[in-house]
């Protein structure tokens, strides 16, 4: 019998995650939804995704997708594995991601899958910014 797909309580994006070594608890750094640039394709140095699910039980593959709407145009994905003793437990995953490029501005889909079933999705927002000419 397979297990039943966790639930997803919380899918976000910051600048790096923290973690206390003695009490397990997390910092998020810097949350965002959005990002601007006025160059691309547009390099991000470094980014931190907090995924936390509950109500399984079990051993489950996981994956992360940032996909442009477009649906050809993927800046990152990760893949990775959750561990669930009971239902009752509440489960938080890192993911980091370093050098991430988004190839053009628009709207991104960041996607949330535990056993190929997509479990949560947010949208992520790559905005060009206009260069301002000051001259005279």
């Amino acid at each position: 019998m397979k297990p039943e797909i966790p639930m997803g309580l919380a899918l976000v994006l910051c600048d790096t995650i923290i973690e206390d070594r003695m009490t397990g608890k997390k910092s998020l750094i810097g949350m965002f939804d959005r990002l601007g640039s006025n160059k691309f394709p547009c390099i991000h140095p470094h980014l931190s995704v907090l995924v936390s699910l509950t109500s399984g039980k079990g051993d489950y593959p996981c994956k992360i997708v940032c996909q442009h709407l477009d649906g050809d145009t993927i800046a990152f994905q990760g893949q990775g594995e959750i561990k669930m003793q009971n239902p009752h437990q509440v489960v938080d995953i890192a993911f980091n991601f370093h050098g991430v490029k988004f190839p053009k501005p628009g709207i991104y889909t960041l996607q949330f899958q535990v056993d190929d079933f997509p479990v949560m999705t947010r949208r992520v927002f790559i905005e060009e910014i206009k260069k301002v000419n000051n001259e005279k």
